[in-house]
């Protein structure tokens, strides 16, 4: 019988190692350390001294289910409703994923200039004129049907076209002509 015990017990924790861990937010709390970075605290478990926050399902469901690691590559576990975090840990979710998911919308398109395979972008956004540059428009574009596209900068910024096909006359075309 123990041996059955072992086994039983050994394949548990196995399993538990490889599936997804969903964390109450009753027993969150999540805060700034001096230097400014979010920590996490799981009460009567352990306290994160960094935590890094993402949206496991950004487009379609970007208010529920958000990952919280403590590293780029080590994920402590999901959340699947912030909203019953209290005030100030939701506050402090909300800036962290504010900062990953900063995404300025492009109003207008100024110019697409190629030079040597580097896409040099000057444009309008909510937050005024921008210029970037893009490398390899085919991994950096990307489209969301019917009309969406999110471009990627050299530098990993992000930008929003919600529909292109909304844009002014000469905006649209820029867009047409390096798709």
């Amino acid at each position: 019988m123990k041996t059955e015990n072992k086994t039983i017990e050994k394949q548990t924790t196995e399993l538990d190692n490889s599936t997804q861990r969903f964390l109450k937010a009753s027993d969150l709390t999540l805060t700034r350390s001096p230097a400014g970075t979010a920590q996490l605290e799981i009460k009567n478990e352990a306290c994160h001294l960094r935590v890094v926050v993402r949206r496991l399902m950004p487009l379609s469901n970007p208010e529920q289910y958000i990952s919280l690691a403590a590293d780029e590559d080590t994920e402590i576990g999901v959340l699947v409703n912030p909203s019953e975090l209290s005030k100030e840990s939701n506050k402090i979710l909300n800036e962290e994923l504010d900062k990953r998911y900063f995404t300025p919308t492009i109003q207008k398109i100024y110019r697409v200039k190629e030079q040597f395979g580097i896409h040099e972008w000057k444009v309008k956004t909510e937050r005024g004129r921008v210029t970037f540059m893009v490398r390899g428009l085919n991994q950096n574009i990307k489209q969301v049907p019917p009309a969406r596209l999110f471009i990627t900068d050299v530098q990993g910024n992000r930008y929003d076209i919600p529909d292109y096909r909304k844009l002014d006359p000469k905006s649209f075309h820029q867009i047409k002509r390096h798709l």
